[in-house]
């Protein structure tokens, strides 16, 4: 049996795409708009890289994969893409969830969040642009 991600949670008012107190913690943590940026850069590439590889990975590596983009995106305030990558790593366990899918979703959450962070950091003086 598969399920879909379509009803996962994190898409309600509360689950910003960007969690704006993250992004101004870490903004006052680095002080330089170029230095978030910097670690936003290396989110996306790691965030990418992860959803590449999902699926030639077996279930135990898609389950620590997701594990580690949850973490890093929660961390950078990617309110909606820890959300989503919770629900895929929790759903992986039975094999249940379709992994393209859940990879296309990925990839729709990153852009979204990707978009934010380049207008937060746009407001701050700073550009997601080498």
């Amino acid at each position: 049996m598969s399920h879909s991600t379509d009803a996962w949670p994190g898409t309600g008012p509360s689950h910003e795409v960007l969690d704006a107190l993250a992004f101004q913690d870490l903004l006052e943590t680095l002080v330089a708009p170029a230095a978030v940026a910097t670690v936003y850069r290396k989110f996306f590439d790691n965030a990418a890289t992860f959803i590449r590889e999902l699926a030639s990975q077996d279930t135990a590596a898609r389950i620590e994969t997701m594990h580690t983009l949850k973490g890093s995106a929660a961390m950078l305030g990617a309110n909606r893409v820890a959300a989503l990558a919770a629900h895929i790593q929790s759903h992986l366990h039975g094999s249940s969830i379709q992994v393209e899918q859940a990879a296309r979703e990925l990839e729709d959450e990153l852009a979204k969040f990707r978009a934010a962070a380049a207008q937060c950091l746009f407001a701050a003086g700073g550009t997601l642009d080498p």
